[in-house]
This record gives structure tokens, sequence and C-alpha cells, in this order.
């Protein structure tokens, strides 16, 4: 995704609105078991702050992924607000990074490139878990049936374990 700053760029306070919708090239492989199925929805603005450009709006996503409890797949959508300030990349001669670039999204010329900045916010602010519903019972440990309810499935005991059974008794 780019973005023409040509009106900004010279203009303190200057604003631009915008909507934005592409598929990043950073999200196509996924993520573990997290795949990407749609395409990055952003709308928002960028203004000019004294030079620095501060990009603020609302990205969205949808993925697909698997329950942590029972396997089963879903489809979820993942929307982040997007707050971040993008100075200028400094023009050095030996094409140093200075020590207060390296941990900041930069632009240079007339053109924002938002892909790098996206994907960053979006694979940052995936869920570390994942649950179909609430409720979900999971599977049986020994067998992989899904549970019904709090009962349901076997108590069975790896025999491996069977000498710790009465360890703190």
């Amino acid at each position: 995704m780019k973005l023409d700053i040509t009106s900004i760029i010279k203009n303190n306070g200057g604003i631009i609105k915008f909507q934005l919708e592409d598929y990043l090239e950073d999200l196509r492989t996924g993520l573990g078991t997290v795949s990407f199925t749609g395409p990055v929805e952003f709308s928002g603005s960028v203004a000019n702050n004294n030079g620095m450009l501060v990009l603020k709006g609302l990205a969205k996503v949808s993925y697909e992924t698997f329950c942590d409890r029972c396997g089963e797949r879903i489809e979820r959508e993942l929307a982040i607000t997007v707050d971040e300030g993008i100075v200028e990349k400094s023009e050095t001669v030996d094409d140093t990074v200075e020590e207060n670039e390296e941990d900041r999204f930069t632009y240079s010329g007339n053109t924002l490139e938002l892909d790098r900045i996206l994907a960053d916010y979006i694979l940052t602010n995936i869920p570390m878990s994942h649950i179909c519903r609430e409720d979900c019972p999971g599977i049986d440990s020994g067998n992989g049936a899904e549970l019904e309810g709090e009962s349901g499935g076997t108590d069975s005991v790896d025999s491996r374990f069977e000498a710790l059974k009465g360890f703190f008794d």
C-alpha cells in the first residue's frame, strides 16, 4: 500500500484522509497456524506535525486458525487501532542508520509505504490463543474425541506414573 503525501510534505499541519484495501506481501505466508484470508482494510489519516508524519486509523483483516482446545477450524476478524509517528529517512553519506531511526518507521520522497507498518501492527496484535467458543470442552487426551461437557472422557492414568499415584498420601 502506497500513499501519496505530496500535498502535506511541506504543509505543517496538513492532513490527508484515506481508505485503502490491499493484500500485504508480509502476510501471504501466514503465521504458524494463522492464515490471512482477506485483504487488509485500512481507513485513517496522516498528518504532518513539524516534519513528523502521524499515521492514525483502523486496520482490519480476516484470518483462519484452529481452536486451541478442540482443533476445530475457526475464522476471525482482527481490528487494530494504528497510531504511529513516522520520521523522514535521513540521507547520510555512509548509509549508516542513526540510533533514533533504528526503531522508527521512516519515509522518503513523496510516497509513504504502509505495508511494513500495517504488517508489524497486525503480527504483534494477533491473539496468542484462539478458542472457538467460550464453553468449548476440548478433546479427550486418551482417545481424541470431543468432550461432552465437563464429565466425559476417560480417567485413565499413564502407566508410567502409576507408582506416583499415592506419593502425597
